[in-house]
C-alpha cells in the first residue's frame, strides 16, 4: 500500500458523525486494536502508473468527468432500457436510486471531497455541458476529455470513473442486506491525457463482530448500519484523500 492509501485508511478508522453515546468497553477495545494493527484492510485499491512515478507538477485544478455505468449497474441500466422499450405507457418508477442517479451521486460526492482537499474542482455537470456542446454522443477517449477540460476550464488533471454497484441497505441485522457500493476512478493529466493513477472502492458493509479490522473503518466505527449514501460518501472521501493531487508526490512503490 502506498503512502496515500495508508493515510486514507487511518482517516477512515472511527471516522464519520460523532455519536452522543461513547462506545462501551468492548467496542472501544476493538477499535483500539484496529488502530494499533494499522491498515490491515485496504479501503481504496490503488495503482500508480509510470508517468506518475517519473514525477509530476502538483495538480491544483481538476475536472471530474461524468461517470459511466459498469458491472451490476450497467446490467440494471440495460434491463431498464429493454423494459421501457416493450412497455405500453409510462412504466412505474422502481424504488431506490436509478443507475443514472447513482453515477451522478458518486461523481458529485467525489467532487465535493476533492474540494474539501483544497482543490479547484470542475464538477461533472460542467464537464457534461461541454461534452454536449461539442456533440459527444458516446464515451470519449481520456485524452479528448483531458484536452477539453484544459481548454474550457484550465484543468491540470481530469478524473474519469464508472460505478459498478450502488445497492441500498434492505434492513435487518444480516450482512446480506447491507449497503454495497463499487466504483472505479482514474486520474489523467490535462491536456495530454496521460494516466497517472487509478483507484477502486468496492465495499459491502461488514458487521463489527464478523471482522473488526474491516468494519471499524466505517463512519460510526462500525457500530451502526450505513445507508448506501453514507457508504458512497465515505468511499468518495477515501478516494479523494488517496489521489496524488495538490502538494502530494508520487506514491511509494512496493515490490
Amino acid at each position: 500500500m502506498g503512502r496515500e492509501a495508508t493515510v486514507g485508511c487511518l482517516r477512515g478508522v472511527g471516522a464519520g458523525r460523532v455519536t452522543r453515546r461513547a462506545p462501551g468497553p468492548l467496542a472501544a477495545g476493538l477499535l483500539a486494536a484496529a488502530l494499533l494493527l494499522g491498515c490491515a484492510v485496504e479501503t481504496v485499491r490503488q495503482r500508480a502508473y509510470p508517468r506518475l512515478e517519473e514525477g509530476i507538477e502538483p495538480i491544483h485544478k481538476v475536472a471530474v468527468a461524468p461517470f459511466a455505468t459498469s458491472g451490476d449497474l450497467a446490467q440494471a441500466a440495460r434491463r431498464a432500457e429493454i423494459e421501457a422499450s416493450v412497455s405500453v405507457g409510462a412504466a412505474p418508477r422502481e424504488e431506490g436510486v436509478t443507475p443514472a442517479e447513482a453515477t451522478a451521486l458518486i461523481a458529485r460526492y467525489l467532487s465535493e471531497a476533492l474540494g474539501e482537499q483544497g482543490l479547484d474542482v470542475t464538477t461533472h455537470e460542467d464537464v457534461s455541458r461541454v461534452l454536449a456542446e461539442v456533440g459527444a454522443s458516446g464515451p470519449l477517449a481520456p485524452r479528448e476529455v483531458a484536452r477539453l477540460a484544459h481548454e474550457r476550464f484550465g484543468a491540470q488533471g481530469v478524473v474519469i470513473g464508472s460505478v459498478g454497484r450502488y445497492r441500498e441497505r434492505t434492513g435487518g441485522a444480516q450482512e446480506s442486506g447491507a449497503a454495497s457500493v463499487w466504483f472505479e476512478v482514474a486520474l489523467y493529466t490535462a491536456p495530454a491525457g496521460e494516466k497517472l493513477w487509478s483507484g477502486v472502492f468496492n465495499e459491502t458493509q461488514r458487521t463489527l463482530s464478523s471482522n473488526v479490522l474491516s468494519s471499524s473503518r466505517y463512519p460510526g466505527g462500525g457500530l451502526r448500519w450505513l445507508t448506501a449514501e453514507e457508504l458512497a460518501r465515505w468511499g468518495a472521501e477515501q478516494t479523494a484523500a488517496s489521489m496524488p493531487l495538490g502538494a502530494t508526490t508520487a506514491p511509494a512503490t512496493h515490490p
